[in-house]
Protein backbone atom coordinates (compact mmCIF):
# COMPACT_ATOMS: atom_id res chain seq x y z
CA UNK A 1 0.00 0.00 0.00
CA UNK A 2 1.29 3.44 -0.91
CA UNK A 3 1.09 6.32 1.58
CA UNK A 4 2.14 9.16 -0.73
CA UNK A 5 -1.01 11.19 -0.11
CA UNK A 6 -0.63 10.93 3.65
CA UNK A 7 2.97 12.11 3.50
CA UNK A 8 1.95 15.04 1.29
CA UNK A 9 -0.81 15.94 3.73
CA UNK A 10 1.57 15.67 6.67
CA UNK A 11 4.42 17.75 5.23
CA UNK A 12 2.46 20.10 3.00
CA UNK A 13 1.87 19.68 -0.73
CA UNK A 14 3.77 22.82 -1.72
CA UNK A 15 6.91 22.33 0.34
CA UNK A 16 10.13 21.96 -1.69
CA UNK A 17 11.00 18.79 0.24
CA UNK A 18 7.64 17.20 -0.53
CA UNK A 19 7.94 18.01 -4.23
CA UNK A 20 11.40 16.50 -4.28
CA UNK A 21 10.45 13.22 -2.59
CA UNK A 22 7.49 12.78 -4.98
CA UNK A 23 9.56 13.72 -8.05
CA UNK A 24 12.35 11.33 -7.09
CA UNK A 25 9.85 8.48 -6.54
CA UNK A 26 11.62 7.46 -3.34
CA UNK A 27 10.57 4.21 -1.73
CA UNK A 28 11.26 5.68 1.73
CA UNK A 29 7.87 7.22 2.44
CA UNK A 30 4.72 6.30 4.35
CA UNK A 31 5.53 3.32 6.55
CA UNK A 32 9.18 3.45 5.51
CA UNK A 33 9.83 7.02 6.65
CA UNK A 34 10.48 7.43 10.41
CA UNK A 35 8.78 10.57 11.72
CA UNK A 36 10.08 12.58 13.48
CA UNK A 37 13.68 12.18 12.33
CA UNK A 38 16.31 10.75 14.65
CA UNK A 39 18.50 13.00 16.81
CA UNK A 40 21.97 12.15 18.09
CA UNK A 41 24.50 14.12 20.12
CA UNK A 42 27.29 15.44 17.91
CA UNK A 43 29.72 13.73 20.29
CA UNK A 44 28.31 10.32 19.23
CA UNK A 45 29.27 10.93 15.60
CA UNK A 46 32.69 12.21 16.65
CA UNK A 47 33.08 8.91 18.49
CA UNK A 48 32.03 6.99 15.37
CA UNK A 49 34.67 8.86 13.37
CA UNK A 50 37.35 8.03 15.96
CA UNK A 51 36.31 4.37 15.94
CA UNK A 52 36.38 4.32 12.14
CA UNK A 53 39.92 5.71 12.07
CA UNK A 54 41.00 3.10 14.60
CA UNK A 55 39.26 0.37 12.57
CA UNK A 56 41.19 1.28 9.41
CA UNK A 57 44.45 1.38 11.34
CA UNK A 58 43.63 -1.91 13.01
CA UNK A 59 43.02 -3.55 9.64
CA UNK A 60 46.35 -2.18 8.39
CA UNK A 61 48.06 -3.67 11.44
CA UNK A 62 46.29 -6.99 10.87
CA UNK A 63 47.36 -7.06 7.23
CA UNK A 64 51.00 -6.25 8.01
CA UNK A 65 51.44 -8.60 10.98
CA UNK A 66 49.13 -11.60 10.97
CA UNK A 67 48.81 -11.64 7.16
CA UNK A 68 52.42 -10.61 6.49
CA UNK A 69 51.29 -7.96 3.95
CA UNK A 70 50.05 -10.83 1.77
CA UNK A 71 46.75 -11.03 -0.06
CA UNK A 72 47.20 -14.80 -0.08
CA UNK A 73 47.03 -14.94 3.72
CA UNK A 74 44.17 -12.42 3.86
CA UNK A 75 42.20 -14.42 1.28
CA UNK A 76 42.68 -17.58 3.33
CA UNK A 77 41.36 -15.83 6.44
CA UNK A 78 38.33 -14.53 4.51
CA UNK A 79 37.78 -18.02 3.02
CA UNK A 80 37.70 -16.49 -0.45
CA UNK A 81 37.13 -18.93 -3.28
CA UNK A 82 39.01 -18.84 -6.57
CA UNK A 83 36.21 -17.16 -8.59
CA UNK A 84 36.27 -14.20 -6.21
CA UNK A 85 40.07 -14.06 -6.08
CA UNK A 86 40.15 -13.44 -9.84
CA UNK A 87 38.82 -9.94 -9.14
CA UNK A 88 41.68 -9.03 -6.81
CA UNK A 89 44.83 -7.14 -7.72
CA UNK A 90 47.17 -8.81 -5.26
CA UNK A 91 50.07 -6.53 -6.18
CA UNK A 92 48.81 -3.75 -3.93
CA UNK A 93 47.58 -3.58 -0.35
CA UNK A 94 43.89 -2.93 0.40
CA UNK A 95 42.62 0.61 0.87
CA UNK A 96 40.34 -0.14 3.79
CA UNK A 97 36.80 1.26 3.87
CA UNK A 98 37.32 4.29 1.64
CA UNK A 99 33.62 4.51 0.78
CA UNK A 100 31.37 2.56 3.12
CA UNK A 101 28.43 2.60 5.51
CA UNK A 102 29.24 0.51 8.57
CA UNK A 103 26.20 -0.58 10.58
CA UNK A 104 26.59 0.12 14.28
CA UNK A 105 24.56 -0.41 17.45
CA UNK A 106 24.45 2.07 20.29
CA UNK A 107 24.10 0.75 23.83
CA UNK A 108 24.56 3.42 26.44
CA UNK A 109 27.86 5.12 25.67
CA UNK A 110 29.19 2.09 23.75
CA UNK A 111 29.24 1.99 19.94
CA UNK A 112 29.70 -1.43 18.30
CA UNK A 113 30.09 -2.31 14.64
CA UNK A 114 27.81 -5.02 13.27
CA UNK A 115 28.86 -5.01 9.60
CA UNK A 116 31.44 -2.99 7.64
CA UNK A 117 29.24 -2.55 4.51
CA UNK A 118 32.34 -1.84 2.49
CA UNK A 119 32.24 -0.43 -1.03
CA UNK A 120 30.50 2.30 -2.97
CA UNK A 121 27.30 0.21 -3.29
CA UNK A 122 26.68 0.50 0.47
CA UNK A 123 23.32 2.19 -0.13
CA UNK A 124 21.03 4.92 1.26
CA UNK A 125 23.48 7.81 0.80
CA UNK A 126 21.45 9.99 -1.63
CA UNK A 127 18.19 8.99 0.06
CA UNK A 128 19.48 10.27 3.40
CA UNK A 129 20.28 13.64 1.82
CA UNK A 130 16.90 14.00 0.10
CA UNK A 131 14.96 12.97 3.20
CA UNK A 132 17.07 15.29 5.34
CA UNK A 133 16.12 18.21 3.13
CA UNK A 134 12.49 17.09 3.34
CA UNK A 135 12.52 17.38 7.12
CA UNK A 136 14.40 20.68 7.05
CA UNK A 137 11.77 22.29 4.82
CA UNK A 138 8.73 20.65 6.44
CA UNK A 139 6.31 22.72 8.49
CA UNK A 140 6.53 22.18 12.26
CA UNK A 141 9.33 19.59 12.05
CA UNK A 142 11.67 22.00 10.29
CA UNK A 143 10.90 24.70 12.85
CA UNK A 144 11.51 22.23 15.68
CA UNK A 145 14.86 21.16 14.24
CA UNK A 146 15.97 24.77 13.89
CA UNK A 147 14.89 25.56 17.45
CA UNK A 148 17.04 22.67 18.68
CA UNK A 149 20.00 23.84 16.61
CA UNK A 150 19.95 20.44 14.87
CA UNK A 151 22.24 20.12 11.88
CA UNK A 152 23.33 17.63 9.28
CA UNK A 153 25.59 17.50 6.24
CA UNK A 154 24.81 16.13 2.79
CA UNK A 155 26.83 12.95 2.44
CA UNK A 156 26.87 13.17 -1.37
CA UNK A 157 28.52 16.59 -1.12
CA UNK A 158 31.48 14.96 0.63
CA UNK A 159 31.41 12.09 -1.87
CA UNK A 160 31.43 14.54 -4.79
CA UNK A 161 34.47 16.31 -3.33
CA UNK A 162 36.24 12.96 -2.99
CA UNK A 163 35.42 11.98 -6.58
CA UNK A 164 36.69 15.38 -7.74
CA UNK A 165 39.99 14.66 -5.99
CA UNK A 166 40.16 11.27 -7.70
CA UNK A 167 39.58 12.92 -11.07
CA UNK A 168 42.25 15.55 -10.37
CA UNK A 169 44.77 12.89 -9.31
CA UNK A 170 44.14 11.10 -12.63
CA UNK A 171 44.70 14.30 -14.60
CA UNK A 172 41.01 14.62 -15.47
CA UNK A 173 38.93 17.82 -15.24
CA UNK A 174 36.04 18.03 -12.78
CA UNK A 175 33.76 18.33 -15.82
CA UNK A 176 34.76 14.83 -16.99
CA UNK A 177 32.01 12.28 -17.43
CA UNK A 178 31.15 9.97 -14.50
CA UNK A 179 29.14 6.79 -15.03
CA UNK A 180 27.08 5.42 -12.14
CA UNK A 181 26.96 1.78 -13.15
CA UNK A 182 25.28 -1.52 -12.40
CA UNK A 183 24.22 -4.58 -14.36
CA UNK A 184 21.28 -4.03 -16.68
CA UNK A 185 18.99 -6.41 -14.78
CA UNK A 186 19.56 -4.50 -11.54
CA UNK A 187 18.97 -1.19 -13.29
CA UNK A 188 15.64 -2.39 -14.62
CA UNK A 189 14.50 -3.20 -11.09
CA UNK A 190 16.09 -0.32 -9.18
CA UNK A 191 16.53 2.35 -11.85
CA UNK A 192 15.22 5.15 -9.61
CA UNK A 193 17.89 4.45 -6.97
CA UNK A 194 20.74 4.87 -9.44
CA UNK A 195 19.18 7.90 -11.10
CA UNK A 196 18.86 9.44 -7.65
CA UNK A 197 22.59 9.02 -7.01
CA UNK A 198 23.50 10.46 -10.40
CA UNK A 199 21.14 13.38 -9.80
CA UNK A 200 22.65 14.13 -6.39
CA UNK A 201 26.17 14.06 -7.87
CA UNK A 202 25.02 16.51 -10.56
CA UNK A 203 23.54 18.68 -7.82
CA UNK A 204 27.06 19.02 -6.43
CA UNK A 205 28.64 19.96 -9.75
CA UNK A 206 29.71 16.65 -11.29
CA UNK A 207 28.63 15.40 -14.71
CA UNK A 208 27.17 12.02 -13.79
CA UNK A 209 24.81 9.68 -15.61
CA UNK A 210 23.58 6.13 -15.16
CA UNK A 211 24.91 3.35 -17.41
CA UNK A 212 24.54 -0.41 -17.56
CA UNK A 213 27.76 -2.42 -17.36
CA UNK A 214 26.71 -4.22 -20.53
CA UNK A 215 26.57 -0.90 -22.43
CA UNK A 216 30.13 0.13 -21.62
CA UNK A 217 32.80 -0.36 -24.29
CA UNK A 218 36.46 -0.77 -23.35
CA UNK A 219 38.75 0.67 -26.02
CA UNK A 220 42.53 1.22 -26.14
CA UNK A 221 41.97 4.89 -25.25
CA UNK A 222 39.49 4.38 -22.41
CA UNK A 223 36.02 3.23 -21.38
CA UNK A 224 33.13 4.61 -23.42
CA UNK A 225 29.39 4.88 -23.00
CA UNK A 226 27.98 5.64 -26.41
CA UNK A 227 30.46 7.91 -28.15
CA UNK A 228 31.82 9.62 -25.03
CA UNK A 229 34.65 8.48 -22.79
CA UNK A 230 33.91 7.93 -19.11
CA UNK A 231 36.66 9.22 -16.83
CA UNK A 232 35.30 7.61 -13.66
CA UNK A 233 33.02 4.68 -12.83
CA UNK A 234 31.05 4.93 -9.59
CA UNK A 235 29.10 2.28 -7.67
CA UNK A 236 31.06 -0.35 -9.51
CA UNK A 237 28.98 -3.50 -9.85
CA UNK A 238 30.00 -6.12 -7.32
CA UNK A 239 31.01 -9.65 -8.26
CA UNK A 240 28.23 -10.97 -6.03
CA UNK A 241 26.10 -12.95 -6.31
CA UNK A 242 27.61 -14.55 -9.42
CA UNK A 243 31.41 -14.08 -9.53
CA UNK A 244 31.79 -16.69 -12.26
CA UNK A 245 29.07 -15.39 -14.56
CA UNK A 246 29.96 -11.72 -14.10
CA UNK A 247 33.71 -11.97 -14.58
CA UNK A 248 33.65 -11.81 -18.39
CA UNK A 249 31.84 -8.45 -18.22
CA UNK A 250 33.86 -6.95 -15.39
CA UNK A 251 37.38 -8.13 -16.20
CA UNK A 252 37.96 -5.65 -19.08
CA UNK A 253 36.90 -2.77 -16.82
CA UNK A 254 39.26 -3.93 -14.08
CA UNK A 255 42.09 -4.16 -16.60
CA UNK A 256 41.34 -0.66 -17.93
CA UNK A 257 41.39 0.76 -14.40
CA UNK A 258 44.69 -0.89 -13.55
CA UNK A 259 46.18 0.45 -16.78
CA UNK A 260 45.10 3.98 -15.84
CA UNK A 261 42.51 4.34 -18.61
CA UNK A 262 39.58 4.89 -16.20
CA UNK A 263 39.12 5.58 -12.49
CA UNK A 264 36.96 3.22 -10.45
CA UNK A 265 35.66 4.51 -7.12
CA UNK A 266 36.05 2.56 -5.11
CA UNK A 267 38.06 -0.46 -6.20
CA UNK A 268 36.36 -3.84 -6.04
CA UNK A 269 39.18 -5.63 -4.23
CA UNK A 270 38.94 -3.09 -1.40
CA UNK A 271 35.31 -4.04 -0.86
CA UNK A 272 36.20 -7.74 -1.02
CA UNK A 273 38.99 -7.27 1.54
CA UNK A 274 36.58 -5.68 4.02
CA UNK A 275 33.62 -8.03 3.87
CA UNK A 276 32.04 -9.07 7.18
CA UNK A 277 34.42 -12.01 7.62
CA UNK A 278 37.36 -9.68 8.30
CA UNK A 279 35.85 -8.88 11.69
CA UNK A 280 36.72 -12.43 12.82
CA UNK A 281 40.54 -12.23 12.60
CA UNK A 282 40.36 -8.67 13.92
CA UNK A 283 38.39 -9.90 16.94
CA UNK A 284 40.87 -12.75 17.45
CA UNK A 285 43.81 -10.32 17.46
CA UNK A 286 42.08 -8.14 20.04
CA UNK A 287 41.25 -11.12 22.26
CA UNK A 288 44.82 -12.37 22.04
CA UNK A 289 46.25 -8.97 23.03
CA UNK A 290 48.24 -8.63 19.81
CA UNK A 291 46.85 -5.24 18.81
CA UNK A 292 48.75 -2.04 19.76
CA UNK A 293 47.40 -0.70 23.05
CA UNK A 294 46.14 2.62 21.64
CA UNK A 295 44.12 0.84 18.94
CA UNK A 296 42.92 -1.90 21.28
CA UNK A 297 41.56 0.64 23.75
CA UNK A 298 39.38 2.21 21.04
CA UNK A 299 38.35 -1.04 19.35
CA UNK A 300 37.64 -3.01 22.54
CA UNK A 301 33.93 -2.18 22.56
CA UNK A 302 33.66 -1.26 18.87
CA UNK A 303 34.53 -4.71 17.47
CA UNK A 304 32.30 -7.45 18.95
CA UNK A 305 33.49 -11.01 19.56
CA UNK A 306 33.31 -12.60 16.07
CA UNK A 307 34.49 -15.93 14.67
CA UNK A 308 34.26 -17.86 11.41
CA UNK A 309 31.98 -20.79 12.21
CA UNK A 310 33.85 -24.04 11.60
CA UNK A 311 34.81 -27.28 13.31
CA UNK A 312 37.56 -25.86 15.50
CA UNK A 313 38.42 -24.63 18.96
CA UNK A 314 38.55 -20.96 19.85
CA UNK A 315 38.86 -18.62 22.81
CA UNK A 316 35.82 -17.15 24.53
CA UNK A 317 36.41 -14.86 27.50
CA UNK A 318 39.87 -16.35 27.97
CA UNK A 319 38.78 -20.00 27.83
CA UNK A 320 39.33 -22.50 25.01
CA UNK A 321 36.06 -24.02 23.76
CA UNK A 322 34.82 -26.25 20.97
CA UNK A 323 33.30 -23.61 18.71
CA UNK A 324 30.24 -25.42 17.25
CA UNK A 325 29.25 -26.87 20.63
CA UNK A 326 29.65 -23.52 22.35
CA UNK A 327 27.61 -21.78 19.65
CA UNK A 328 24.78 -24.28 20.03
CA UNK A 329 24.77 -23.83 23.81
CA UNK A 330 24.80 -20.02 23.76
CA UNK A 331 22.06 -19.33 21.20
CA UNK A 332 20.54 -16.30 22.95
CA UNK A 333 23.91 -14.48 23.00
CA UNK A 334 24.75 -14.83 19.31
CA UNK A 335 23.96 -13.85 15.71
CA UNK A 336 24.79 -16.03 12.70
CA UNK A 337 25.30 -14.54 9.23
CA UNK A 338 27.09 -15.24 5.91
CA UNK A 339 30.43 -13.44 5.75
CA UNK A 340 29.81 -12.01 2.28
CA UNK A 341 26.04 -11.58 2.55
CA UNK A 342 24.06 -8.41 1.92
CA UNK A 343 20.54 -7.06 2.53
CA UNK A 344 20.13 -9.28 5.58
CA UNK A 345 20.51 -12.56 3.65
CA UNK A 346 20.66 -15.55 5.97
CA UNK A 347 20.92 -13.62 9.23
CA UNK A 348 19.64 -15.53 12.28
CA UNK A 349 19.38 -13.78 15.64
CA UNK A 350 19.65 -16.49 18.29
CA UNK A 351 17.52 -14.58 20.80
CA UNK A 352 14.67 -14.56 18.28
CA UNK A 353 14.99 -18.19 17.12
CA UNK A 354 13.91 -21.39 18.83
CA UNK A 355 16.41 -24.14 19.50
CA UNK A 356 15.50 -26.18 16.43
CA UNK A 357 15.79 -23.18 14.10
CA UNK A 358 19.15 -22.22 15.59
CA UNK A 359 20.51 -25.77 15.37
CA UNK A 360 19.41 -26.02 11.75
CA UNK A 361 21.04 -22.70 10.88
CA UNK A 362 24.30 -23.72 12.54
CA UNK A 363 24.29 -27.09 10.74
CA UNK A 364 23.63 -25.42 7.37
CA UNK A 365 26.40 -22.88 7.96
CA UNK A 366 28.92 -25.58 8.89
CA UNK A 367 28.10 -27.47 5.70
CA UNK A 368 28.13 -24.42 3.44
CA UNK A 369 30.76 -23.75 0.81
CA UNK A 370 30.96 -20.08 1.88
CA UNK A 371 32.26 -18.64 5.13
CA UNK A 372 29.71 -17.90 7.85
CA UNK A 373 30.46 -15.84 10.92
CA UNK A 374 29.03 -16.03 14.40
CA UNK A 375 29.01 -12.81 16.38
CA UNK A 376 28.11 -11.84 19.90
CA UNK A 377 24.73 -10.08 19.92
CA UNK A 378 25.00 -6.35 20.56
CA UNK A 379 21.80 -5.49 22.39
CA UNK A 380 20.47 -2.03 21.54
CA UNK A 381 18.00 -0.22 23.77
CA UNK A 382 14.46 0.14 22.41
CA UNK A 383 13.85 3.61 20.95
CA UNK A 384 10.53 5.36 20.41
CA UNK A 385 9.78 5.87 16.71
CA UNK A 386 6.74 6.71 14.61
CA UNK A 387 5.23 6.43 11.14
CA UNK A 388 2.36 8.08 9.27
CA UNK A 389 -0.61 5.75 8.76
CA UNK A 390 -4.26 6.58 8.03
CA UNK A 391 -3.47 10.30 8.39
CA UNK A 392 -2.25 9.74 11.94
CA UNK A 393 1.18 9.64 13.52
CA UNK A 394 1.55 6.26 15.24
CA UNK A 395 4.40 5.68 17.71
CA UNK A 396 5.88 2.61 19.35
CA UNK A 397 9.09 1.38 20.94
CA UNK A 398 11.32 -0.29 18.37
CA UNK A 399 14.83 -1.63 18.10
CA UNK A 400 17.07 0.50 15.92
CA UNK A 401 20.58 0.50 14.59
CA UNK A 402 22.59 3.17 12.83
CA UNK A 403 24.77 3.41 9.75
CA UNK A 404 27.44 6.06 9.43
CA UNK A 405 28.77 7.05 6.03
CA UNK A 406 32.55 7.16 5.84
CA UNK A 407 34.14 8.76 2.80
CA UNK A 408 37.92 8.94 2.55
CA UNK A 409 38.26 9.03 6.34
CA UNK A 410 35.52 11.57 7.13
CA UNK A 411 32.08 10.79 8.58
CA UNK A 412 29.66 13.35 7.12
CA UNK A 413 26.30 11.73 7.84
CA UNK A 414 24.41 9.02 9.72
CA UNK A 415 21.16 7.14 9.11
CA UNK A 416 18.95 5.26 11.55
CA UNK A 417 17.12 2.05 10.70
CA UNK A 418 13.99 0.98 12.55
CA UNK A 419 12.44 -2.45 12.69
CA UNK A 420 9.23 -2.78 10.64
CA UNK A 421 6.39 -1.04 12.46
CA UNK A 422 4.50 -3.48 14.68
CA UNK A 423 7.36 -6.01 14.63
CA UNK A 424 9.79 -5.60 17.51
CA UNK A 425 12.81 -7.37 16.10
CA UNK A 426 16.55 -6.80 16.10
CA UNK A 427 16.56 -7.58 12.37
CA UNK A 428 16.07 -4.07 11.07
CA UNK A 429 17.27 -4.62 7.50
CA UNK A 430 15.08 -3.22 4.75
CA UNK A 431 12.77 -1.47 7.21
CA UNK A 432 12.27 2.20 7.99
CA UNK A 433 15.33 4.34 7.19
CA UNK A 434 15.77 8.00 7.93
CA UNK A 435 18.42 10.70 8.28
CA UNK A 436 19.99 11.57 11.63
CA UNK A 437 20.30 15.17 12.81
CA UNK A 438 23.00 16.19 15.26
CA UNK A 439 22.37 18.29 18.34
Amino acid sequence: MSHDEEIIAHFGADGPGTREIVRQNLRWHGEFLPVPPALLPAAAVERMAACHTALRRGLDHLFDTRFQSSWKHLAAALRLEEPTLRYVDTSRRPNWLTICRPDVVLNGDAISIVEPNAGSSCGFMPEADVLGRLFETAPAIGDHLRALGARRQDAVAVLAAYLSRRLHAAGEPTSARIAVIEFAAELREYDADFELMAGELRRHGLRAEVAAVEDLEVRPDGVFHGDERCALLYRFAAEEPDPVGNFELLAPLLEAARAGRVVIADELEDAIAANKTVLAPLSEELDAGRMPRALADVLATFVPWTRVLEEDTTTVDGESVDLPAWVLAHRSELVLKPGAGFCGRGVTVGAEADEATWSGAVESALGSGEAWIVQRLIASHPTRSAIVRDERLLAEESYVDYGYFAIDGSVPAVIRKNAPFGTKTRRVKLAAVGPVFLV
